[in-house]
């Protein structure tokens, strides 16, 4: 087993104290306290807080775009079954947050979007916008194969399919917090198949 460096384990304990207290509520001091170092040795690795942070959700979002299923490989797809496609990108998502630390940094996001000008431009950006383009790309092919209405609103599609599941996660990570998080996967997974289903049955050509 290789040895975890200093720099990894600051990473990690940060990400599991911002997730309880918040990231306003961390001091740097409590960071080099929980990892067994001294306070100065913080910057031997981070020049401040906010990099450590700003780590953190570089982090994010470079797992969740490895997960993510390219258009090419959706339109092969489609042709097989939306509902193949769909259950895919539905895995893939769901076995992200089976990670402990991914659903650490899902709360961290969601309980510091609302006072954390960083993190609120990241959730808005790199995670809600950048995901409803997607969507509204595989709409858009899905029309163009004649799977939907042509006068379906693809904007519309994406956005009502995606925020449902963005309240999803808020629901769990900040109204029902703490919730044991493999129910709350599985959860995710019926409920999702269900308004998905819901929404391509109302277009389906």
């Amino acid at each position: 087993m290789s040895k975890v460096s200093n720099k990894e384990k600051i990473f990690n304990v940060s990400i599991d104290l911002f997730s309880e207290y918040g990231y306003d509520g961390v001091s740097i001091r409590q960071i080099a306290r929980e990892v067994g170092i001294r306070e100065s040795s913080i910057y031997n690795h981070y020049k401040s807080k906010e990099s450590i942070l700003e780590e953190i959700l570089d982090y994010y979002i470079y797992q969740m775009l490895s997960e993510e299923i390219p258009l090419d490989d959706a339109s092969d797809n489609l042709d097989v079954g939306f509902d193949y496609f769909y259950e895919q990108g539905l895995n893939a998502f769901a076995s992200q947050l089976k990670i402990e630390k991914m659903s650490k940094i899902t709360r961290i996001i969601l309980i510091e979007s609302y006072h954390n000008e960083k993190i609120r431009e990241f959730l808005k950006n790199s995670i809600l916008n950048e995901a409803i383009k997607g969507w509204i790309d595989l709409f858009e092919l899905m029309k163009s194969k004649e799977l939907i209405r042509e006068d379906a609103d693809t904007i519309q599609l994406a956005e009502s399919f995606y925020k449902y599941g963005l309240f999803l996660l808020y629901e769990h990570y900040i109204i029902n917090y703490p919730e044991d998080d493999e129910q709350f996967i599985e959860e995710l997974r019926e409920k999702s198949r269900n308004h998905i289903k819901l929404i391509y049955e109302s277009m389906r050509k």
